[in-house]
């Protein structure tokens, strides 16, 4: 009984694990004054970093927007139409750097952010942390949704998008 019970307490652990490793990139928006989460659960990214060789380090991200989550799939699927994200027509947001520098804190991404038809450059800071063999790279940025034709001016939903950005690989 105590062996069947632990191994359900491991087996659901590592699910836990798992699902949080299937969100690369997450997102706080205001929705009626209420915060709302959410996640794209797939990330294609080409990345060389390195932080004695910056200069030939690059980041090339391909998100499809159609993996977008919300814990609500009738808001999922509004998020799909034309009106946000237009996934038929634009099925990726894409970013690509130009430019990697050190911070006091970690380091700076500069790049060019492709969201439906508009590419505007934008910053990403971020750390890197490395444990047994795994480089993890963790950044934030927040953006105006609107800067970026996703959805129109609106009383209730807010303008300024949080996001978080987690990315892990073999050293």
């Amino acid at each position: 009984m105590i062996s069947r019970l632990l191994f359900v307490a491991i087996f659901a652990c590592s699910l836990v694990v798992q699902a949080q490793e299937q969100k690369p990139v997450t997102f706080t928006i205001k929705n009626a004054g209420i915060n709302v989460k959410g996640s794209f659960a797939s990330m294609n990214a080409q990345v060389a970093f390195d932080p004695e060789n910056l200069s030939d380090s690059f980041f090339l991200v391909k998100i499809p927007v159609n993996t977008i989550k919300t814990g609500i799939k009738g808001r999922d699927k509004h998020l799909k139409k034309s009106k946000y994200f237009a996934t038929e027509q634009y099925p990726e947001i894409s970013f690509k750097s130009t430019s990697i520098s050190k911070t006091t804190e970690g380091f700076l991404v500069k790049g060019n952010l492709t969201v439906k038809a508009t590419t505007k450059l934008i910053e990403i800071t971020f750390v890197r942390k490395a444990q047994d063999g795994i480089t993890t790279l963790e950044g934030s940025l927040e953006l105006n949704r609107r800067d970026y034709a996703v959805g129109k001016g609106s009383l209730i939903l807010g303008n300024q998008v949080k996001i978080k950005i987690h990315y892990s690989f073999d050293n």
